[in-house]
């Protein structure tokens, strides 16, 4: 499927993509449905995302940069104990290209292959989150899966340094929909008396699913871009699914409102159960992860500007579904963010959250991959449908 984009927006990437138990209410709060209640104010958010990646392997070394809308969500109060969202946000995504050369056997040529995979899987979904009692909130978002990938594998052959414009090329085109459900809940104890300090509990529950798929894989050979013979479809439209695993997020926090909180999350997610398409056993491992997380405000009701910024901290470590040969390979990154309120009133949001981290390692035939990453999110509040009290 690709890389994942994780649930979290910008301001709980800030925090190393803990808060699975709290929402502060001025931003959507996406690790827990349970937690879109807090909003009271009719919320868009929209949020944009760029990563940069220095690959190693032995010698060779490799640097590249994207990026993509990260996530689009509108969420506005039906009732004071009802909200009702929307979310539209890539869930994975592939882009990638790599050439490299063998020799032929028994002939004096050298081929050169190149591998490349475009494409993703993205979600869209309606969230239902409710307010019961004054303590506890539930959620439920429903989602859409839908997308495609495809994979490509050129050959062409030079003899004694001159290039053939013979090209042999495999295309492969993987189509994927379906629906998956997610739940949440969230409880919140008074510690201290008139809202001081509270104590939150929360929990997410994403299903096992498994995606209708189709799957396309046609040959092709040509000769200076022109086909030599009509392209072969080896299979046309094939039908089948790949299963996606169950994940759980628990998480604890202490806040301090409109000053400090402090939060600590835990996920697991059972790859070790993903089949790809065909039922296929990719022998992927079990993904447990730790977010550890804190979000400052100096003074909320200060009339200078930088003591009403709220500054984020974040650490997260956890392990990868993949093995290379016997080495295991981790994924440790901190992060940092601010959000900037702005516009009048301060009433709506400017976020940024940096990220940097390390996943594998450069030895035992496996890669090192070093990451920044970058998520800048814009928050816009509104009061809708409300009844006009003075005309």
């Amino acid at each position: 499927m690709g890389e994942f984009y994780g649930d979290a927006y910008s301001d709980n990437t800030a925090m190393g993509g803990s808060g699975v138990s709290t929402g502060g209410g001025f931003q959507i709060n996406n690790l827990n449905p349970a937690l879109w209640v807090r909003n009271r104010f009719t919320t868009l958010d929209v949020g944009l995302i760029g990563q940069y990646k220095n690959i190693a392997a032995g010698n060779l070394n490799q640097k590249n940069a994207g990026g993509n809308l990260a996530y689009l969500s509108l969420s506005f109060p039906v009732t004071p104990r009802w909200v009702i969202g929307a979310n539209l946000k890539p869930y994975s995504f592939i882009d990638y290209e790599n050439t490299f050369t063998r020799p032929v056997a028994g002939s004096p040529g050298i081929a050169e292959y190149t591998v490349a995979g475009k494409g993703g899987v993205n979600k869209a979904s309606v969230v239902n989150s409710f307010q019961i009692g004054r303590y506890v909130s539930l959620g439920l978002e429903s989602s859409y899966f839908f997308g495609n990938v495809r994979r490509s594998s050129d050959v062409s052959l030079s003899v004694n340094g001159i290039q053939s414009d013979y090209l042999v090329s495999l295309n492969e085109r993987n189509t994927y929909s379906d629906v998956a459900f997610r739940a949440g809940g969230a409880v919140r104890i008074p510690l201290k008396k008139e809202n001081k300090l509270n104590l939150n509990i929360g929990g997410a529950y994403s299903f096992s699913t498994s995606l209708n798929a189709t799957k396309t894989t046609s040959f092709e050979l040509t000769q200076g871009s022109f086909p030599v013979a009509a392209p072969d479809t080896l299979e046309n439209n094939l039908g089948g699914s790949m299963k996606v695993p169950e994940q759980y997020q628990v998480g604890a926090s202490l806040e301090w409102p409109f000053k400090l909180t402090l939060s600590a999350d835990f996920s697991h997610q059972t790859w070790s159960q993903y089949r790809g398409f065909g039922n296929v056993n990719e022998s992927l491992r079990d993904v447990n992860r730790i977010h550890i997380g804190a979000e400052y405000l100096p003074k909320f009701t200060s009339l200078n500007y930088f003591s009403i910024v709220r500054y984020r901290l974040g650490f997260s470590t956890g392990n990868t579904p993949y093995t290379v040969g016997t080495t295991k390979i981790n994924d440790t990154n901190v992060s940092l963010g601010f959000t900037f309120p702005m516009g009048r009133g301060y009433a709506n949001f400017l976020s940024v959250a940096l990220v940097g981290g390390q996943r594998g390692t450069n030895s035992g035939g496996a890669i090192r991959e070093r990451y920044g990453r970058m998520v800048v999110g814009i928050t816009l509040l509104e009061r809708w449908f409300e009844k006009r009290r003075i005309d």
